[in-house]
């Protein structure tokens, strides 16, 4: 053993910078999803590069390639379902995501303990299952004679660096400059460590939550009868006021008498209630059909049917089944009304044409579906009004070789829009995109929805917005002005970076004239936005100590913040 770092020998590079590439590809759980940052750097490489540095290089040149292994696994080649080598992946470690924390060191799923452990340590007579960091803890210790070393970064940025310390069970130090990043670190680092293995309660309103619930046993491992007869017996109890009923399984009596819950599942449970107070204040916005159809795709038809919403916003198909008995419901050949709700309303910005004075739609493709399976795309037609829109179903697939077919495809969906400009499909005159960018800053852009995307019996399914759809999005300034007059700094309505003075070629909104931030959103979506902020701040979170009430509503600010991402006019529709 010398008193060098391992670092300052060797290094896996390959595996960390593959498992780095991999780790861009998440989107469950990482803390990239949490806020975003623009120079987050890759947990697998943090990881690598702090374990090379806190563990000592242990001096000769097999001990260091064992120790890489242990770390970074081995690398393999990645072959596709025919065989093909597609790329590289690696075997074994701890950079990869997720292989950290599921199995041991050496990549097994778990670690035995020996016979004596097992006898005198695990519960049960079971074997004792290890954290695959918990070894490079140890050594990490024993590197610095016994204590966790102290890590300080002062430019802590998405806080990767820090995070992957206080895994390796460092003392950590971490701050920034930036109040986007110190309020990221807030989230990623302080709040964990400040509220683990805390539990409370549940609030009343989660215990009658009929989709809450079962999700919160079922994470305590109780499934199958138990999890039966543990809602059976929360439902027996009125929301947790009434003493536990006898049960055939005599665990569950603790399990139900105590619904304490950790801060993760509090937050879930006020989410949620955010998300029914403002379902109920949003219902009349986004409508529901049903349509009449069998579970199987065969039966009369009928026309389509706008569903009213209840009390709390939601909507069913209960009274419109109700001339039909549960014998015919239960038989799936038969024909009943199904709710279809609204999965995405697609839009289109649009333009005054130069020539005929008509709206041209902006529109890149005309493909709303292009998989083997379901071909779907939208069919423009030249009308005495403008353009007049269809959808345009089972599109089938073109003959020849795969280049002919990409081209007929290309052709099919080719929108108005492309790098020379954007032609009229009435009279076929074409404008620049100097014009296009003139136009918006002398305010004559619009906005058209194109498209609805329900969510059908056989997957999503595409069709026209009806007139009850369009008539919803129209929201008028005055709904918006009361809606905002008690939210801090009202309308979004602060000037938007300039291009080249703060803000780069990627964000380049104002040469088409959206100088203001609130001119990115529609206005039914500054509705949304504005309503989801009130219920937020309306939450009094009552008997909760000061600690979990700033947790709540900072996660609750990521949320809105991610809630406002996907919810402008200039995003994608994933």
């Amino acid at each position: 053993m010398t008193s060098r770092r391992l670092i300052e020998s060797a290094f896996p590079l390959k595996q960390a910078s593959i498992d780095s590439v991999h780790e861009k590809s998440v989107r469950h759980g990482h803390i990239s999803t949490l806020h975003i940052w623009p120079a987050r750097r890759p947990l697998a490489a943090s990881r690598a590069a702090l374990l090379a540095t806190l563990l000592p290089d242990p001096g000769t040149t097999q001990a260091r390639r064992e120790l890489q292994r242990r770390m970074a696994g081995r690398v393999v080649d990645k072959t596709d379902r025919d065989g093909e080598v597609v790329g590289e992946k690696t075997v074994d470690g701890v950079l990869h995501w997720g292989r950290e924390s599921v199995g041991g060191a050496g990549g097994s799923r778990s670690a035995r303990a020996s016979a004596d452990d097992r006898a005198n340590g695990a519960p049960g007579g079971r074997w004792r299952t290890f954290h695959p960091l918990d070894a490079f803890r140890d050594e990490i210790k024993d590197a610095f004679g016994g204590r966790a070393p102290r890590v300080l970064d002062p430019f802590a940025g998405g806080g990767a660096i820090p995070l992957e310390a206080m895994r390796l069970g460092c003392e950590v130090v971490a701050s920034d400059l930036n109040p986007v990043a110190w309020f990221i670190l807030r989230c990623t680092l302080h709040y964990p460590h400040l509220l683990a293995r805390q539990k409370r309660p549940f609030p009343e309103f989660a215990l009658d939550d009929e989709a809450l619930m079962p999700a919160f046993f079922k994470a305590q491992g109780v499934t199958g009868r138990r999890l039966r007869d543990a809602l059976d017996a929360l439902d027996a109890m009125g929301g947790g006021t009434k003493s536990v009923p006898e049960s055939g399984n005599a665990d569950i009596v603790p399990i139900v008498a105590e619904t304490q819950a950790d801060f993760a599942w509090h937050l879930r449970a006020w989410g949620r209630f955010v998300l029914a107070q403002a379902r109920r204040q949003l219902a009349r916005r986004y409508p529901t059909y049903a349509e009449f159809e069998p579970v199987r795709p065969h039966g009369e038809e009928r026309p389509r049917q706008l569903l009213t919403p209840n009390a709390k916003g939601e909507v069913s198909v209960a009274e419109l089944n109700a001339e039909f008995g549960a014998s015919y419901l239960e038989d799936a050949d038969n024909p009943r009304w199904v709710a279809k709700p609204t999965v995405a309303y697609l839009w289109a910005r649009t333009v005054p044409c130069a020539g005929c004075r008509q709206e041209v739609p902006l529109l890149k493709t005309r493909w709303l579906c292009k998989k083997q399976r379901k071909r779907v795309r939208l069919k423009m037609t030249a009308g005495e009004s403008g353009v007049v829109f269809s959808v345009k179903s089972a599109v089938p697939v073109g003959r020849g070789s795969a280049a002919r077919r990409r081209e007929r495809d290309r052709a099919l969906g080719a929108g108005t829009m492309s790098s020379s400009g954007v032609t009229c499909p009435c009279c076929g005159v074409t404008a620049t995109m100097a014009d296009l960018r003139a136009a918006g800053r002398a305010g004559r852009l619009g906005e058209r929805m194109t498209a609805v995307v329900v969510d059908g019996q056989r997957g999503k399914e595409y069709r026209l917005p009806t007139a009850a759809e369009l008539e919803a999005a129209e929201v008028g300034e005055e709904a918006l002005a009361s809606l905002y007059a008690d939210v801090p700094y009202g309308l979004p309505d602060e000037p938007t970076p300039k291009a080249g003075v703060g803000a780069s070629r990627a964000f380049s909104v104002d040469g088409y004239g959206f100088d203001t931030w609130r001119k990115l959103f529609t206005r039914r979506q500054l509705l949304a936005l504005g309503t989801f902020v009130r219920e937020i701040r309306g939450l009094t979170l009552d008997g909760y100590p000061d600690d979990w009430r700033e947790a709540h509503r900072a996660y609750a600010a990521c949320t809105l913040s991610k809630l406002t991402d996907y919810s402008s006019a200039i995003c994608s529709w994933h």
